[in-house]
């Protein structure tokens, strides 16, 4: 394969890209979301209040930090027990117990514990804004690598006293705006890139020139490569301070953006024209993006409905990547995502090659 003739016909995909107006706004999509989501999401100014319940056993300056912040108001608990009742009473979206010495343990190097309460009965926005708000202000006031651990509790009728590793704004948002990323790139850029060819007949030109077909194929996928990373890293930058383990992200990030390259080689190698893949590329979309969804519990068999869709895989592989869980589970993730892109670029070299 030569090296030179891939670069050439990607530098030109590149500036293709930008100047059609369709590809540009596909690519500026995802960045758009993420700005309308700050936006949207409650705790954004002053006039957007969430209110906590707290139980302070040693006058803690967590929660004088607390009654500080704009977008939170503090309400009072008697007691330990009394907290997740006072929650769903006042109808706040969480509530928070500080043991006694927590500052001195700080102080210590320590990790002491918070025990978090949240009102799932709240939307997912607001739970996203109350965890990433009180992360944001937990590390600040620690101002150590390592603050104190938070322990999550879901408030909820049929299970008070259920505890679970949280999901916050980083578990929620920002592996669904990554997917919705490589999405539009795969559904809607690649496939682009190489129905256009067929269009206007270049195709055919590039065929009889000193490229092969293997060549171009690989500049159309390493254009979509370039165009996700770039897009990526810059939704990754902003949101930073969510990233708790950047090289198992990374990894993750590759093997996805991989894969929906190679679904976006497929698309393109089975359509004929831009309407066509205007047609498809939503209906593909939303297949891509559902698994990625908080789960809104609409039947057991549709939740099991999204283990067949691959972006599961990547979905859940990016939660536990960025919450730095390092486990079987998370190999096994990456094991079947890697083992679906082998697949698909074994699909599209297949029709490409048929075309």
């Amino acid at each position: 394969m030569n090296l030179n003739i891939v670069s050439a016909i990607t530098r030109k995909d590149l500036v293709d890209a930008i100047r059609h107006r369709y590809l540009l706004t596909a690519l500026v999509t995802p960045l758009f979301v993420a700005l309308l989501f700050r936006v949207l999401l409650p705790g954004g100014g002053s006039n957007k209040l969430l209110t906590i319940v707290v139980h302070d056993a040693g006058g803690s300056g967590l929660v004088a930090e607390l009654r500080k912040t704009n977008q939170i108001t503090v309400v009072e608990a008697a007691s330990v027990d009394a907290t997740a009742g006072e929650v769903e009473k006042r109808k706040a979206i969480g509530g928070l117990v500080v043991p006694a010495g927590f500052d001195a343990d700080l102080a210590a190097n320590k990790q002491p514990e918070l025990t978090v309460y949240v009102n799932n009965e709240k939307t997912i926005f607001e739970q996203a804004a109350f965890r990433r708000l009180l992360d944001q202000i937990v590390r600040s006031f620690a101002k150590q690598p390592e603050p104190a651990r938070l322990t999550w509790v879901d408030i909820d009728k049929g299970a008070n006293d259920q505890k679970r590793g949280g999901t916050g704004l980083d578990q929620i948002m920002l592996p669904l705006l990554l997917i919705l990323t490589f999405g539009m790139i795969g559904a809607f850029v690649v496939p682009l890139l190489i129905v256009e060819e067929k269009e206007k007949r270049t195709l055919d030109f590039l065929l009889s020139s000193p490229a092969s077909l293997n060549e171009i194929i690989a500049g159309k996928a390493l254009t979509g490569v370039v165009y996700t990373l770039l897009i990526a890293g810059i939704l990754l930058g902003i949101n930073r301070q969510f990233i708790q383990n950047w090289p198992l992200t990374l990894l993750t990030i590759l093997l996805g953006l991989l894969f929906v390259v190679g679904v976006g080689l497929v698309i393109g190698s089975l359509l004929n024209n831009t309407m066509q893949v205007n047609t498809w590329a939503s209906i593909i979309l939303i297949v891509l993006l559902a698994p990625s969804f908080p789960s809104i519990g609409i039947t057991a068999w549709f939740d099991k409905a999204m283990r067949v869709i691959p972006t599961y895989y990547l979905s859940e592989a990016l939660k536990l990547s960025m919450a730095g869980t390092v486990s079987s589970q998370l190999w096994m993730y990456l094991a079947v995502l890697l083992a679906c892109t082998v697949v698909v670029y074994f699909a599209a070299a297949f029709a490409l090659h048929r075309r």
